[in-house]
């Protein structure tokens, strides 16, 4: 679990490094928080005290949440941040990676979240043993070869939360870290609903295999042998090899290919390019016939034609549904303030979409907390 800062040095570390991540003078977050600069040279060696009004100025000059200046990170943030460069879009991520962990450690200390068991897996070593574990983890979910519809809820059974956040970073699609009881992933939202999805499959994939934690900035751009047999996994844990071939046993001609992958894309909510990258991994299509399929991706007239469009998923924000579910359990219970559950919640709520709160019977506090006696 984190730990508190307990020095006026360790917090003054922390201010200089925000002002540090954004490029900003002392004199700049001086002037944003009410402080004089000396007084913010001071606070950053550890040499002046700080009141709460002070520090959550800073906070709010430097855009970090209040608790990033007093509790440490989780252990695989930490070591994340050690290799990472902290600068620029990395410090970006970095930032919505670290505070994503913290949120479901405090929801865990709290009591409001369970810490999940699952089974730790090896990477596999190979691609054929990647569709495999796929395969086995289907049969764990017990979903055979259903569509896995609300993906942020399946990865919460296997003990990961999912996080959906616009990120301004070229190329940056989702990163996670390993804590104690509980797996973080955070995707980038601007990108395509089908390629959100591929990513948090990549990133459940890390989870599975025992990563402590992972950046990835282009999942299919990977060159590692390890991130090509995470995205086997992942691609065969959305579509399964079997339902694949099933499906292309009756076809014919190839407008009758491109309707069925049109229509295979709809049904399991896969970009067109991991579809198609699919398609050629179970052997269904030759070369030449995925070249063709990506040079002219599923155009509006051929959605109206079958009469199915592409779901939207993990539209950012978005919190994954068994956290969303612990915060406002937290703010019924009285242990989450109002404007603490709307920063738990991303932005999905504002304070006025919160329930109204209920004086609660004695007895209601005593089974949820426990008697005084």
């Amino acid at each position: 679990m984190t730990r508190d800062l307990e020095s006026l040095e360790a917090v003054g570390q922390r201010v200089a490094a925000a002002r540090a991540a954004q490029g900003l003078t002392q004199t700049q977050v001086a002037e944003r928080a009410g402080l004089e600069r000396s007084a913010l040279a001071k606070i950053e060696r550890g040499q002046r005290q700080l009141s709460a009004v002070e520090l959550a100025r800073l906070a709010g000059a430097l855009s970090r949440p209040l608790d990033w200046f007093v509790r440490e990170s989780p252990p695989a943030v930490v070591s994340r941040r050690g290799e990472a460069t902290g600068a620029g879009a990395q410090a970006q991520i970095d930032l919505l990676i670290d505070q994503a962990a913290r949120d479901v450690e405090l929801l865990l200390e709290l009591g409001l979240l369970r810490t999940s068991e699952w089974p730790r897996r090896r990477l596999p070593p190979s691609l054929s043993s990647a569709a495999e574990e796929a395969r086995r983890v289907r049969e764990q979910l017990d979903v055979g070869d259903e569509p896995l519809d609300d993906l942020l809820a399946v990865a919460e059974r296997l003990g990961l939360h999912g996080f959906s956040h616009i990120v301004d970073a070229d190329g940056f699609d989702g990163a996670y870290v390993a804590l104690e009881g509980a797996g973080v992933a955070v995707v980038n939202g601007v990108h395509p609903s089908g390629r959100r999805r591929f990513t948090l499959a990549h990133e459940l994939g890390h989870h599975l295999f025992a990563d402590a934690y992972a950046t990835d900035w282009a999942v299919w751009d990977g060159a590692a042998e390890s991130e090509r047999v995470v995205n086997a996994f992942a691609a065969n844990l959305l579509l399964p090899r079997g339902i694949v071939r099933n499906r292309w046993e009756r076809l014919g001609d190839e407008d009758d290919i491109r309707s069925a992958a049109i229509a295979l894309g709809i049904e399991y909510r896969l970009s067109w390019s991991a579809l198609c990258a699919q398609l050629r991994n179970c052997g269904v299509i030759d070369q030449g016939q995925l070249s063709r399929l990506l040079a002219t991706p599923p155009r509006r007239a051929e959605y109206l034609e079958l009469g199915r469009f592409p779901v939207q998923e993990l539209e950012p924000p978005a919190v994954s549904p068994a956290y969303a579910k612990a915060v406002l359990k937290g703010y019924r219970s009285a242990r989450l303030g109002g404007f603490r559950t709307v920063e738990l919640l991303r932005g999905t709520v504002t304070l006025e979409d919160l329930p109204d709160l209920r004086l609660l019977p004695i007895e209601s506090l005593y089974s949820e907390f426990g008697s005084p006696l």
